[in-house]
């Protein structure tokens, strides 16, 4: 009854599982994991970038402009009456002519006193044109340079993919390599059981003695702390896949096969040579080098004269009050051209000039060294996938031997020729061979996609468009 319902709990709590396959894993993980979100936006800042530079070639347009009203009133104490010298005259004695002078000047200074209130209003609207005429080749080199930056971003973002893909694969082959160990540690547990269970057997009849009865209970008491720890190193294996997808919290188990993977026919220098000519890593040396060798160009290109075209057109008007009519308005009109000249800044512009070069002779020299690591890394990933298949062959054929050996010691034991300690030896050498067997298995696959992320080999060929 017990069995019943403990089956029937596995059943409930399987069925609330949701399984994955390994492409779906992968797939997730190229659309969750964060570092893959950053380098796409590194690309999309690298794309802007070039069109920021690129847009220097371009003339600038810049329209300017304002509407202002404005009222004035004066403090009393400046606000003088208005200037009548006719009434100065000698009305006698005056002529025509004078009266005449007498208000014109009158005129004059009363347009001279300020009035209070005073309105004003201006508009005035400028359109001004920039335009690099020659830049000593900076605008240029500056171009090509953010090209190569561009290039650089996207090949990092390949790189980056392949990388999470490698590690997505490790950790789905993790958790079914745990899962065959926590299988392995209950057939074994279940083997120690099922021979304790015979002893005791034998115990009742006469047939063995206590103490063989104890070393069977022993050799079971052994092997359930085992099984704890595999359920718990699967928990584990499982919970950092789910944390690589970003589904922590979801109940994602991965299903699959567990097994060999098809293996790579081909030789070192066969692998050296597709490496070198596949490994995103190369070229993306080969354009960093290339845009230090373009800052050296643009810092050269500043100790050039630099041309640029100026023009202006302008329309303004003033007015004594906030109407403002068309006779009002005023027009100006400019063009011109300005030459730059660098004549001396102190020797900061041509030290600029040198460390630009030797910053480029650098990334030459780290090409040519990253170039021999990377050799290396094809070298080690290929040693070690030969290695991985020698060593599975070898436990492939131990197993048989094992296991002939574990049916020989039962038969021995039950037929009274051996004794118990050849059983349980038996049996613990045939759990770990099984043991090392599938973690050979894990090391092939795993050493199979390490050396074809070195050869530069695509590991995901699922659609994501």
């Amino acid at each position: 009854m017990k069995r019943i319902f403990f089956a029937l709990i596995t059943l409930t709590w399987a069925l609330g599982l949701s399984a994955i396959g390994l492409q779906e894993s992968v797939t997730i993980a190229l659309d969750q994991n964060s570092s893959l979100l950053m380098a796409r936006e590194e690309v999309a800042i690298a794309e802007q970038s070039r069109a920021q530079v690129q847009g220097g070639l371009y003339p600038q347009l810049t329209l300017q402009g304002g509407y202002s009203l404005a009222r004035t009133h004066l403090p009393k104490a400046v606000q003088l009456p208005p200037v009548n010298i006719g009434s100065y005259l000698d009305p006698e004695s005056s002529t025509a002519n004078d009266y005449l002078l007498a208000a014109a000047i009158s005129g004059i200074a009363n347009n001279l006193i300020p009035d209070s209130p005073k309105d004003e209003g201006s508009l005035a609207a400028s359109l001004q044109l920039d335009q690099v005429l020659f830049a000593g080749g900076r605008l240029a080199n500056g171009i090509k340079a953010t090209e190569r930056y561009r290039e650089i971003t996207r090949l990092n973002l390949q790189m980056k993919e392949q990388d999470v893909v490698l590690q997505t694969e490790k950790l789905f082959y993790s958790c079914l390599l745990t899962e065959k160990v926590i299988a392995l540690q209950e057939e074994a547990l279940g083997l120690a059981r099922r021979h304790l269970l015979r002893v005791e057997a034998f115990y009742r009849e006469g047939m063995v003695s206590e103490f063989d009865v104890l070393r069977a209970r022993l050799e079971v008491a052994k092997l359930e702390p085992q099984l704890l720890e595999a359920r718990s190193n699967y928990d584990l294996a499982l919970a950092a896949f789910r944390t690589h997808l970003g589904k922590a919290d979801e109940d994602l188990t991965p299903e699959g096969e567990f097994e060999m993977p098809q293996t790579l026919e081909i030789s070192l220098d066969e692998a050296l040579t597709l490496g070198t000519q596949n490994r995103a890593e190369l070229a993306m040396a080969s354009m960093a080098s290339e845009v230090k060798e373009l800052q050296w160009k643009v810092e050269k290109g500043a100790l050039m004269p630099s041309v640029g075209l100026q023009a202006s057109a302008s329309l303004y008007t003033a007015a004594q009050d906030f109407a403002i009519h068309k006779d009002d308005f005023g027009t100006n009109f400019s063009i011109g051209v300005g030459v730059s000249i660098p004549i001396f800044d102190g020797m900061q512009s041509l030290a600029k000039v040198r460390a630009a070069k030797h910053d480029y002779m650098l990334s030459r020299l780290q090409h040519q060294d990253f170039e021999s690591l990377i050799r290396l890394q094809i070298t080690q990933d290929y040693k070690k996938l030969d290695h991985a298949l020698q060593n599975h062959s070898v436990h492939e054929k131990n197993i048989e031997i094992a296991e002939r050996g574990l049916e020989l010691a039962r038969v021995r034991y039950e037929s009274q020729m051996g004794i118990q300690l050849e059983v349980f030896d038996a049996q613990t050498t045939l759990s770990a061979i099984k043991l090392q067997y599938y973690n050979s298995i894990y090391e092939v696959i795993s050493a199979t996609r390490e050396l074809q992320r070195s050869l530069g080999i695509n590991l995901y060929n699922g659609d994501r468009s």
